[in-house]
């Protein structure tokens, strides 16, 4: 019998997962090879060749030694494909099916596993579909046993990641436990404090390479010997972004961020926050827990780019006392000077939106605003137990009474929302029963709606401060450090700004005596709104402009 055609090749499989190298030597890749090339040459198949995957589950093909095999095969340049055994090919049981009955027929491929007695140049074996569905059974219950495994780890704290995150690397004298490898930590410190700064995932990212800084890519394949990437200062915005987001800086564990539906659906998900398992204190820090809460309410505050290029230190950080919506920060290309620069409500509009005008003058606000800050940090150092003290008392009843006056304006704007399905229903009668015209009642209701949209952003920024302040609790020791780190303070920027304020609340202008009074609340990070007693230095919130 000629068993092979000529300028054809035996392709000769064999494949390893993790799992099978614990069931000992019989599975090992030396002995598939050993088995293999004896049968080749006991039966006489000649050119062959071997294709090799080792450390690959049966579940999955997508394996480079599978795939340079096949396409061999879709060139029809395969003649016959053997194997130790069924399991070998693959561990799923509706594509070896699709291999056995239909694609390896097409391309003419004679397929042998010697272990299991399968030749299809012998005619089918139907023992063979029987043993494919005990492989993806087996396939199926070790997924099981190693999830459970996985799951109990996980929830006893250990780290499931196979690498540490960047500036980390594994405890020589502990695997398990991770420890700061201070060059890329120093690096990550840097992405903060840019941050901190006021730069975007962008601009840091051009800093870095501008500076040239290895990627994560590049560092990791030096500190391993392996080969370097081209690009080796080549940040992305991307790479940046997770950085920032990464949790495990401050110490902690993070288990099951993600998940996989099912073992033949690999594809892995994002899972839930409130599904995450986190473990505080596994590993030092190299980011403070203050700070990267800061930076990621921050980054939650999308910067609005102005037509002329130009930004404020305070984009971000300035609300509506009314609405609770950002302020736009607001420039003209007629004043180079920034004067005529403002900040104005989101839901203002050119007095055709849900709010009032809420309006100030950037000069007026840098100015007050580096008043206040320097007269709270005059009298915090001036008078620290007695602010230590104040703050305490403070803390609960203010969150109760900021608390209680949110939970009214969000019951007042659910009530609204009521008001107007009830109002577009009524509309929508009338247009039916021929007493409002068809452009009428389009116009109105396109009115309501726009406004049911405002009210429902509305409604999820006063749920989401809510739900923040409720579990807000004043850490003043921090608070102390930044008025030790900035006692001398002559100026803002946007590090400072970030750093020292949590949120600038601006309400509407007053007139009186023919001048425009805006009332301005500052919260400061870590402690939010301070009230400095009568008979301590005054500070003033108000700013004064003329009419």
């Amino acid at each position: 019998m000629i068993n092979q055609q000529p300028d054809k090749i035996t392709a000769l499989y064999c494949r390893l997962s993790q799992d099978d190298a614990l069931d000992g030597e019989s599975n090992s890749i030396t002995n598939q090879k050993a088995l293999l090339s004896k049968y080749a040459a006991e039966h006489g198949f000649c050119n062959t060749m071997f294709f090799v995957d080792d450390g690959f589950s049966g579940t999955n093909f997508q394996r480079p030694g599978f795939l340079e095999m096949m396409k061999y095969v879709e060139d029809y340049s395969v003649s016959t494909l053997i194997v130790k055994d069924l399991s070998r090919l693959g561990r799923e049981y509706s594509y070896m099916g699709r291999l056995q009955d239909f694609i390896f027929p097409a391309y003419d491929v004679r397929f042998i596993a010697v272990n299991d007695d399968v030749d299809s140049a012998k005619g089918e074996n139907d023992f063979a579909v029987f043993k494919n569905v005990f492989n993806d059974y087996y396939a199926k219950d070790t997924s099981r046993k190693i999830r459970a495994v996985v799951k109990m780890r996980g929830e006893a704290g250990e780290h499931l990641t196979s690498n540490p995150p960047y500036g980390y690397v594994k405890d020589p004298a502990n695997k398990k436990k991770w420890v700061v490898d201070e060059a890329a930590a120093n690096v990550v410190r840097r992405i903060f404090g840019l941050c901190i700064a006021g730069k975007g995932p962008m601009q840091i990212s051009k800093i870095l390479t501008a500076d040239k800084v290895l990627t994560v890519t590049a560092y990791n394949a030096k500190q391993k010997g392996q080969a370097m990437p081209e690009n080796l200062y080549h940040w992305s915005q991307t790479g940046v972004v997770k950085i920032l987001e990464r949790r495990e800086y401050t110490g902690c564990t993070v288990n099951f961020k993600t998940y996989t539906k099912s073992l033949k659906f690999r594809k892995r998900m994002e899972n839930p926050k409130e599904n995450y398992r986190i473990f505080e204190g596994t590993q030092p820090a190299i980011i403070e827990q203050g700070q990267w809460d800061r930076v990621q309410a921050l980054r939650s505050h999308k910067r609005r780019r102005t037509k002329t290029g130009r930004t404020s230190i305070f984009s971000g950080l300035v609300r509506c006392a009314d609405c609770s919506s950002k302020l736009y920060f607001c420039t003209s290309r007629d004043s180079a000077d920034g004067r005529r620069d403002h900040f104005v409500c989101s839901n203002y509009k050119s007095n055709t939106g849900s709010c009032q005008i809420h309006y100030i003058r950037e000069q007026t606000l840098y100015k007050r605003v580096l008043e206040c800050v320097q007269q709270t940090l005059t009298y915090v150092r001036l008078f620290r137990d007695d602010f230590t003290q104040e703050m305490l008392l403070q803390d609960e009843a203010s969150r109760k009474a900021e608390l209680a006056q949110k939970r009214k304006a969000l019951s007042g704007a659910q009530k609204r929302m009521e008001d107007l399905d009830r109002i577009i229903q009524r509309l929508y009668e009338d247009s039916v029963l021929g007493k409002l015209s068809d452009m009428r009642f389009q116009k109105l209701s396109a009115q309501y709606e726009m406004e049911q949209e405002e009210i429902r952003q509305l409604s999820a920024a006063l749920e989401k401060e809510i739900a923040e302040e409720s579990e807000h609790v004043s850490d003043v020791g921090r608070f102390l450090q930044l008025a030790e780190q900035y006692s001398e303070i002559q100026e803002l920027d946007a590090s400072t700004v970030n750093e020292l304020i949590e949120k600038i609340v601006i309400h509407n202008p007053e007139k009186i005596g023919g001048r425009k009074h805006v009332t301005i609340e500052i919260y400061f990070t870590y402690v939010g709104k301070i009230r400095i007693p009568l008979h301590k230095p005054e500070l003033s919130f108000n700013t004064t402009e003329p009419a």
